[in-house]
């Protein structure tokens, strides 16, 4: 089975202000502000890449080790999907 792209929701508002995202979920009236790194997170999430392929990207531009990234890019990932903010089931990059 491929690995899921994750996607962050269309109908959610999102404003990003000096490199932080506020996103406005009209569906529970939730308001969630993120730190820049998470927003570069947020941004890559829009159901083209999958988590492995996004964290390699980010860990090069930093020059970071990947593991490191990607461990943290499914933490948040995760928090992503309990805020309900993700398209699909999962969200995390996970294979089912």
């Amino acid at each position: 089975m491929a690995a899921v792209k994750p996607k962050v929701r269309e109908d959610l508002a999102v404003v990003e202000i000096d490199g932080e995202a506020v996103i406005y979920d009209e569906r529970t009236g939730d308001l969630h502000h993120l730190n820049p790194t998470a927003t570069i997170v947020l941004g890559l999430c829009d159901g083209t890449a999958t988590v492995k392929e996004f964290s390699f990207d980010i860990a090069e531009a930093f020059g970071v080790p990947r593991e490191d990234v990607e461990r943290q890019v499914r933490a948040l990932l995760r928090d992503l999907r309990k805020a309900g903010l993700m398209e699909n089931g999962r969200g995390d990059g996970r294979t089912s």
